[in-house]
């Protein structure tokens, strides 16, 4: 069953390897959180289905789930995304750091 394949996936890039897309390296290695979050999502969707999508179809709309969670971040689409870790933001210091006069 495709569920258990994918339990089984330890890394984003195996999971495009299964479903055989291609993807973008620098994209999936500074958005990989925000993809997996937004492909958590829309595979939410997926499943909240009634009846159920059968396995065929379920790899399929898995597939483009993946893809377009890809290139929302690949190609730019999303640049008002919130963080996925909101609380950073916070706690963050600013350093005051003045320009050197030379």
């Amino acid at each position: 069953m495709l569920a258990e394949r994918i339990a089984e996936i330890d890394c984003v890039e195996d999971l495009f390897n299964l479903f055989k897309l291609d993807f973008d390296k620098h994209a999936v290695k500074v958005y990989r959180l925000h993809i997996l979050k937004y492909f958590g999502q829309m595979i939410g969707d997926i499943e909240a289905r009634r009846p159920p999508p059968s396995e065929e179809d379920r790899a399929i709309l898995y597939a483009s789930a993946l893809l377009q969670s890809h290139d929302r971040y690949a190609l730019g689409e999303c640049s008002c995304e919130p963080s996925v870790f909101p609380g950073v933001r916070q706690v963050l210091v600013p350093l005051g750091l003045k320009k050197r006069e030379v």
